[in-house]
């Protein structure tokens, strides 16, 4: 039974197809930019590299790692002419806490379509992947989620043995490996024996320093793209030189948190039946990730007057170019 027949689907209105879209909204930065050229220099290059093809997409939750991640699997769709109902060319295994090294062999050689790829020990496993690997034909690569869960919160010997698999998953298979998690997952990479070496390419989604210019030009464009698609009420329009201040001051300079903050108005207003997003819906938005003291009027991004709001962005830009 599905969540729409027990009544847990959006509620129907003005701001239904909107919500939606914003969540699915991918503009092209800088970062993905390059993170979406090293990913095509990589498969490119993939039939004649002899050596591990790890790769690594590093960035904090709302940075679009997943985003970047589903565009890039669309552009080797394309390449390759796949349509959309096709199975993926780039299958993603989720990897998570309770995951350990024979549940993430059984995975991988579940997603190169072995027929009994759960069956046996580790070893077993990992000696059959060996035997595999080589000759998979259906897939261009494996895409490892939230990779960081496999050494998060894991003892000594655990962390050692998800390493190991790591390694050996990436020297068997003949092709790309991208692994997604946040930044600490470098270090988790640096620290295993082997991984290091066979994830030496990666990219950074690094949150956006907003005080910097060329960082805020994409926030514009990225902006400016989701109120195309976001009805608001006069005044608060997401393509204001205003409606950027009040952002930025709510976001923390942070991008990832200024993208979350319109999905969650766009909710807010969906879910009041509004048909258009305005302040009290932005307020709210803020306010349920607002620290707890300061969860008032006074201190609110979107109550205060533009004047004040442009005295706090100003002192948050400084307080940026003076960090280290």
């Amino acid at each position: 039974m599905d969540v729409t027949s027990l009544g847990l689907d959006l509620p129907e209105g003005p701001l239904n197809a909107a919500y939606k879209a914003l969540n699915i909204i991918f503009v092209v930065t800088r970062r993905h930019g390059a993170a979406l050229k090293a990913m095509e220099r990589l498969f490119r290059a993939s039939p004649h590299t002899s050596s591990h093809q790890g790769f690594a997409l590093l960035g904090e939750s709302g940075a679009g790692k997943t985003s970047t991640l589903a565009e890039f699997e669309a552009w080797l769709r394309n390449q390759l002419g796949l349509g959309a109902d096709a199975p993926s060319p780039l299958p993603r295994i989720e990897v998570t806490g309770a995951m350990r090294p024979k549940e993430l062999m059984a995975a991988v050689l579940k997603a190169c379509g072995d027929p009994v790829s759960s069956s046996g020990t580790l070893s077993q496993l990992m000696d059959r992947f060996t035997l595999v690997a080589p000759h998979v034909t259906n897939i261009y690569g494996l895409a490892f989620d939230e990779v960081h869960h496999a050494f998060v919160g894991k003892s000594g010997d655990d962390k050692l043995q998800m390493a190991f698999a790591l390694k050996s998953i990436v020297s068997a298979f003949p092709k790309p490996i991208i692994a997604l998690g946040p930044l600490a997952l470098e270090k988790y990479l640096d620290a295993g024996d082997g991984t290091k070496m066979r994830f030496e390419r990666r990219e950074f989604l690094e949150d956006m320093r907003l005080d910097l210019a060329d960082d805020l030009h994409d926030l514009r464009a990225v902006l400016k793209a989701m109120d195309k698609i976001l009805p608001s009420e006069p005044g608060w329009s997401l393509d204001s030189a205003d409606m950027l201040k009040r952002l930025y001051l709510a976001g923390e300079a942070s991008f990832g948190r200024i993208v979350s903050l319109v999905r969650r108005a766009c909710h807010q207003g969906l879910e009041s039946c509004a048909v258009r997003v305005g302040s009290e819906h932005y307020s709210a938005a803020w306010r349920e990730v607002a620290p707890r003291g300061k969860r008032s009027d006074k201190h609110d991004p979107f109550k205060l007057d533009l004047a004040t709001v442009t005295t706090l962005a100003a002192q948050l830009c400084t307080k940026l170019r003076e960090a280290p």
